[in-house]
């Protein structure tokens, strides 16, 4: 059986981690080759500084990659598990947390009764457009890691069209 990607795109994670652990090399490159040079004595200071936020900067990095990357071998894990419920589409909104370029991106809610009564609410990943008037269904799949709900990935690609902004 051919393994599936969830789909993930550039979090805010991914983009943190990618920038902490740049400027952290950064700094822990200015400490080793303008540190040898210091002058008047203020080379422990100068190193201090320098190397001791390059660490820390690439430490957090390095922890945002590593979350980013869980994250999304959890949500492969559970979309090629092939366990899923079908919810149906609640409502369609804008994510007003988040902006981009000036415009919010539109996440797409929808909820699952389970047998006990139990109404389970889902929320898809960000999409930058208004996926309402190109819905095909009103149910979509939200694969779920067993019986633990709190771990789910909404396959919303499979009830939207491949859209391609030009």
């Amino acid at each position: 059986m051919e393994q599936r990607k969830a789909k993930g795109g550039w979090s805010a994670r991914l983009i943190a981690a990618i920038v902490f652990i740049s400027i952290g090399i950064l700094y822990i490159i200015i400490e080793r080759v303008v540190g040898e040079e210091s002058i008047n004595g203020n080379a422990m200071v100068f190193r201090a500084a320098f190397g001791g936020l390059g660490a820390a900067l690439l430490a957090a990095g390095v922890l945002c990659l590593i979350l980013e990357v869980r994250i999304r071998r959890r949500n492969n894990k559970i979309l090629n598990s092939g366990q899923y419920v079908l919810a149906e589409i609640s409502e369609i909104t804008m994510n007003y947390s988040i902006r981009v370029n000036s415009r919010h991106p539109y996440i797409v809610k929808c909820r699952y009764q389970d047998m006990n009564g139990v109404v389970h609410v889902f929320k898809s990943r960000n999409l930058n457009f208004d996926p309402a008037p190109i819905l095909r269904d009103q149910m979509v799949r939200v694969y779920v890691d067993g019986d633990d709900f709190r771990h789910y990935y909404m396959d919303i690609d499979s009830i939207l069209p491949t859209v391609i902004e030009h």
